[in-house]
């Protein structure tokens, strides 16, 4: 869609309460409209997005041809005139069926036949390995759609990430190697109060892997002090508990701590990152991740018997493999004494050891975000054009670039270090020189996606993301790779077509403002469509539901000549699709969008 009028001048409404009310993280927008009123001839654009896994969660099957009809023909009859998928690999969903079956094509064909237009959505840092890791002891066989580090490993995860983990953001050198075994652990609180916790409340326990935890009978003392550490905001005095002259065995790089004073009341606090401090015998630092919490494998099993991931994920279908995670007398033993090390919890978090009753660790971090690939590398982003060839090949009208994703990290900051990427920045580390060089490649990959988007004669749309501006502001860690120059005004200038916003979950309404503000001023200056994508988890599929969020969002959308679509997402929040190809769609969103008049293909 072209503008066909100055933007500039066109600016006339107010987000003076765009935050009145928040339920959550969910933000009721009010609007004030001063001036010109849009004309009946620039109506929006309604557009839906299907991230089809989370169909299928809903769904318990497989999409057929059918499953797919009855999901265009319900979008287009509520005003849909643009239908974009999320075409991911880290599953088989997209696998040519041996009858021939190829789904994105039919996807596409489908979308044509009910007269919508049809983009295939794209994450190139989407790699997989997110979520739960799994037990090392698993059966692992490398490349097999599966990747590997020192948290465990992830069975869902693209194969060229599997086949080539080194491409893959890297952390900082020296910032992650472990020399030597622990011989002193500290246990820090954040004050210099009593402690119930006493010796003999602690034992402690060894493993060389992630599960299988021994206890540790060799030689330890135990002793108190108060001493100052750099507590944030303002150093203090800090209680510590001294756990020394341990003689651990070197190769056992995993270290649980159980204490059996177990006090929901406990005071023994401090932030993640800070409760915990392991030396050698050297006296030197050895760096390590706190774990987040036991893994069940009755938790995991029901992950597993509810998404489908038994006939979607591809190391599932080694009969090896499965058998011996579906075998319940086999798996227990595999999730005994098994922790993660969860991405989305961030070091600042508060951890009392009397609550939790124990304290994990991994002496290392992790030397790479696996999942994350890095655009320096020409094989990443041949990989990447790759993917897009794949859907232009199938007939899609648009593609649409996210660079949001699920992989993350609680230590985000140190990644980006690539060897090449050092290299191009002519040796320096510094946070200012590394992010303009890993900005520049990825603007180098976008451009490079422009040129083969546009051989094929297609739209290119690329998400900007709320991150790109500011910090989420529920206090989770990023979901965009860390240390890139989002260099984005360049995108609108000079690559995109379309731009579609994205984040407004994760934002307060005075942060939200500022982040919308500041991305429609340079896309009304290049006169480049801008659509917003909503936050649809308020709807359902079986009313009545407060749906005031969704309402307000959609008033404050129309009323601003900034934002020239809507983006329901995703599809899996207010349909389900049947077996029978019968289609349920939420009551409350269908009367909510009667009330608006979308542009028609």
């Amino acid at each position: 869609m072209s503008k066909n009028i100055n933007r500039r001048s066109f600016l006339t409404t107010s987000l003076t309460g765009i935050g009145a009310v928040a339920f959550g993280s969910e933000i009721l927008y009010n609007t004030t409209v001063t001036g010109m009123k849009l004309s009946g001839e620039n109506k929006k654009k309604l557009i839906a997005t299907t991230d089809y896994y989370d169909n299928i969660i809903g769904s318990k099957f497989l999409f057929e041809r059918k499953h797919l009809d009855a999901l265009n023909k319900y979008l287009a009859s509520i005003g849909v005139t643009r239908h974009q998928w999320i075409y991911e690999t880290i599953w088989n969903f997209y696998d040519i069926k041996p009858d021939g079956f190829d789904f994105l094509a039919e996807a596409v064909k489908s979308a044509h036949a009910y007269g919508l237009e049809f983009y295939a959505e794209v994450k190139p840092f989407e790699g997989g390995a997110f979520g739960y890791s799994s037990p090392h002891s698993l059966p692992y066989k490398k490349g097999m759609s599966s990747i590997r580090d020192m948290r465990g490993f992830y069975p869902s995860v693209r194969q060229f990430v599997a086949e080539n983990p080194q491409f893959c953001l890297k952390r900082r050198p020296g910032t992650y190697e472990v020399n030597g075994t622990v011989s002193t652990i500290r246990l820090v609180k954040n004050d210099d109060k009593q402690t119930e916790i006493k010796p003999e409340h602690l034992t402690i326990w060894t493993s060389k892997q992630n599960n299988g935890f021994t206890k540790y009978n060799g030689p330890v003392s135990f002793r108190e002090s108060v001493e100052w550490r750099p507590v944030f905001p303002k150093s203090k005095e800090c209680r510590i508990i001294h756990l020394e002259g341990l003689s651990i065995p070197e190769d056992h790089k995993y270290i649980l701590i159980r204490c059996e004073l177990n006090d929901p009341k406990g005071n023994f606090t401090n932030e993640r990152g800070n409760i915990v401090e392991l030396s050698g015998a050297d006296g030197e630092d050895i760096p390590f991740i706190l774990s987040t919490g036991p893994i069940e494998y009755k938790k995991v099993r029901e992950e597993y018997d509810n998404t489908l991931v038994g006939e979607t994920s591809r190391y599932f279908q080694d009969p090896e493999i499965k058998e011996e995670f579906t075998n319940p007398e086999k798996a227990e033993k595999h999730y005994r004494d098994f922790y993660s090390f969860d991405e989305r919890r961030k070091i600042t978090e508060l951890y009392t050891i009397e609550k939790n009753g124990y304290v994990a660790i991994a002496c290392g971090k992790p030397e790479y975000m696996m999942g994350n690939l890095h655009p320096i590398y020409p094989e990443v982003r041949k990989y990447w054009l790759d993917t897009i060839r794949f859907c232009l090949e199938r007939g899609v009208d648009g593609i649409n670039i996210r660079t949001a994703n699920h992989v993350r990290s609680p230590e985000d900051w140190e990644y980006g270090f690539n060897d090449e990427v050092i290299k191009a920045a002519g040796g320096r580390t510094d946070y200012p020189a590394i992010r303009r060089v890993n900005g520049n490649a990825y603007t180098q990959y976008l451009r490079e996606a422009r040129e083969l988007i546009k051989s094929y004669g297609k739209t290119i749309a690329i998400h900007l993301f709320s991150q790109m501006l500011m910090p989420d502001d529920r206090g989770r860690t990023n979901y965009i790779p860390p240390n890139f120059e989002w260099q984005w005004e360049t995108w609108v200038r000079e690559i995109a077509d379309e731009l579609e916003f994205r984040g407004a979950y994760t934002l307060r309404p005075e942060n939200l403002r500022q982040v919308l503000e500041t991305f429609s001023d340079v896309t009304n200056e290049a006169n480049k469509p801008f659509y917003f994508q909503g936050n649809m988890k308020e709807l359902g599929f079986k009313g009545p539901f407060k749906y005031q969020f969704t309402q307000k969002e959609l008033e404050m959308f129309k009323n601003n000549s900034d934002f020239d679509g809507h983006v329901l997402y995703e599809t899996a929040n207010f349909t389900r699709v049947k077996k029978d190809a019968e289609i349920d769609g939420s009551i409350d969103l269908e009367k909510l969008l009667e009330n608006y008049e979308w542009e028609k293909r």
